[in-house]
C-alpha cells in the first residue's frame, strides 16, 4: 500500500512538471513573437482593417518615419499626385514623392494612398487588401514588434490599380477617399476677362489681409468673395488654419492647391481647358503643412 502510494506520488510530480514545460515553452514563444515580431501572417493595416490581398495591385511606394498625416486618397490624375504631396511639403520627402507618383500612367491605373501610425511595429513592405464592407486597406508585411519604443512609427504606402477595377464608389478603410490634399477650396469667382487691377496672390489669413486683396478686385467678384467667407472674418484671432488667395486662370472652379517647399499655387484638377478663364479663389490650408519658404502664387 505505501509503495502504491509513493508511486501515485511520483506521476502527480512527473505530471507537474511536464505541464510546467510545456508551459513555459509555450510563454516563451509569445515572449518572443511579441518582441521580436513574425515573419508569419502579417499585422492589420489602419485601424485594424483586414481583407483579402488584391490581385494585381502593385506597391509603388512604402515608407516607414514619423510625423505623417493620416491619409486615405484615391489619386487619379497628375493634379491629384501634385495636391497629395502637400501632405509632405517638406523637400526631402514631398518633392521626390510627388516626381515617383507621376512616373505612372495615371489614366490606365489609380493610385491608393494611405498613411497611418503602425506603434512600435516596423516592416519591411505593406500589401493592398479589400473587404467587402470597408473597401481598400492596407496590411503590413514581414513585421518586427517590440515592447516599447521611443517614438511610434508611421507608415505611408501607395498602391497601383487597373482604373478598370476600381468601380464607381470606392472605400478606403470604410468611408469615401479625403479629397487628394490637405487644402480646400474655400471660394470661387470668376473675373472679366477686360479687368485691370487684378491682385496677385496672397495671404488672407486675416480681415485687413482679405480688405487689401478685394480692393482692386470689380465688384461683382469682390461681392461673391465676401458673399462666401465673411463671417471667416468675424475674429482676429489665428486658427489652426491660413488662408490665401489667388488670381489664375483655368475652366471653372475645379481646382486643387499645389504646396511644396517653394511655391503655394493653385492646379487644374480636371482634364484638358480649351478656352481657360480668368479667376479668383481661396484655399484654407492647414497651418502645419505650409511650408516657412513657399512662395505665395
Amino acid at each position: 500500500m505505501a509503495g502504491d502510494s509513493a508511486d501515485a506520488r511520483l506521476r502527480a510530480g512527473t505530471w507537474w512538471i511536464t505541464a510546467a514545460v510545456v508551459a513555459g515553452a509555450l510563454l516563451a514563444g509569445w515572449v518572443w513573437w511579441a518582441v521580436e515580431g513574425s515573419d508569419g501572417p502579417p499585422v492589420s493595416g489602419p485601424d485594424g482593417v483586414d481583407g483579402a490581398v488584391v490581385p494585381g495591385a502593385e506597391t509603388v511606394h512604402f515608407e516607414q518615419g514619423h510625423g505623417f498625416a493620416p491619409v486615405g486618397t484615391m489619386l487619379r490624375s497628375p493634379a491629384d499626385v501634385k495636391a497629395f504631396a502637400g501632405w509632405f511639403p517638406q523637400e526631402s520627402m514631398g518633392a521626390g514623392l510627388r516626381d515617383e507618383l507621376l512616373e505612372h500612367d495615371l489614366d490606365a491605373k489609380a493610385l491608393v494612398a494611405t498613411s497611418w501610425s503602425s506603434g512600435c511595429t516596423s516592416a519591411e513592405g505593406a500589401v493592398l487588401t479589400y473587404a467587402e464592407n470597408t473597401g481598400y486597406s492596407a496590411r503590413l508585411t514581414d513585421t518586427t514588434t517590440y515592447e516599447t519604443c521611443d517614438s511610434p512609427w508611421d507608415v505611408l504606402a501607395v498602391f497601383a490599380v487597373p482604373e478598370e477595377d476600381v468601380g464607381t464608389d470606392p472605400r478606403i478603410g470604410g468611408t469615401s477617399p479625403q479629397p487628394p490634399g490637405p487644402a480646400e477650396l474655400l471660394a470661387y469667382a470668376p473675373l472679366d476677362g477686360a479687368a485691370a487691377g487684378r491682385p496677385r496672390a496672397a495671404e488672407v489669413s486675416q480681415p485687413d489681409q482679405f480688405d487689401a486683396f478685394v480692393r482692386p478686385l470689380p465688384a461683382q467678384p469682390a461681392a461673391a468673395l465676401e458673399a462666401e467667407l465673411g463671417s471667416l472674418y468675424d475674429s482676429e484671432l489665428p486658427g489652426p488654419a491660413r488662408r490665401f488667395a489667388f488670381e489664375g486662370r483655368g475652366c471653372g472652379e475645379d481646382l486643387l492647391l499645389e504646396i511644396t517647399s517653394g511655391r503655394l499655387r493653385p492646379v487644374r484638377g480636371g482634364g484638358a481647358c480649351g478656352d481657360p478663364q480668368p479667376y479668383v479663389a481661396v484655399f484654407s490650408v492647414p497651418a502645419d503643412r505650409v511650408p516657412s519658404s513657399a512662395v505665395i502664387g
